[in-house]
């Protein structure tokens, strides 16, 4: 049967037209990742920055416990990025200390660097329960700290973790970030016996980060 030239060109209209969609359909983030993007943002109201990094070898165990790498991955997805979200307090002064989330506590990573001060600054927070948002804590690696800052390792590629299309619930981000702050600076407090303003939590967010 031939083909009218009109008829060719319709075919090769639709055939590009499916081709572009195809593409812009593989390219558009999933809902999940939209919901994770704009949680990252919202942290930046609440003076805590997120960043994704290469999970650190003292974290890999952690990270294994709650997402484990197939046996048909490569072995270097063990060590694929997680998120870590910083806040810094410049009144701080902070030991370079590391801490395991284990069974619910944290649990200090011996260091050989450790000066007999820094070990008994960092010790006051081995075995402290970790009072995190219940999304939060089940996902939480470990924690950090030195100098002025003080920096939470967890997974939050499934927060607010949904099979359907549902955007943030920016209420209950909100709820979780102004905990995630009181325990951020608590903890900084318990090591460095440094007391620190809270006002932060009480603030509105700046113009533009509308979280209604």
């Amino acid at each position: 049967m031939d083909l009218s030239n009109t008829a060719i060109a319709i075919i090769v209209v639709l055939v590009v037209a499916g081709f572009l969609l195809g593409n812009f359909m593989a390219a558009r983030p999933s809902p999940a990742a939209v919901r994770v993007a704009d949680f990252r943002l919202m942290a930046r109201s609440y003076q805590i920055f997120p960043k994704l990094i290469a999970c650190p070898d003292w974290l890999v165990a952690q990270k294994n416990l709650i997402s484990p790498v197939p046996a048909d991955r490569h072995p270097s997805e063990a060590t694929a990025k997680i998120a870590q979200y910083t806040l810094t307090a410049h009144e701080l002064a902070l030991p370079m200390v590391q801490y395991q989330a284990v069974a619910g506590v944290w649990r200090l990573v011996e260091q050989d660097f450790y000066t007999a001060k820094m070990r008994q600054q960092a010790a006051r927070l081995d075995g402290v329960p970790i009072l995190l948002p219940g999304a939060i804590a089940s996902r939480t690696l470990g924690l950090s700290m030195k100098a002025n800052a003080v920096a939470l390792y967890w997974l939050d590629d499934k927060y607010q973790h949904s099979h359907k299309a549902y955007k943030l619930d920016k209420n209950q981000a909100a709820a979780d970030l102004v905990d995630m702050y009181k325990a951020l600076i608590g903890w900084a407090e318990t090591v460095a016996t440094v007391k620190l303003s809270m006002g932060v939590v009480n603030q509105q967010p700046a113009e533009g980060d509308n979280i209604g």
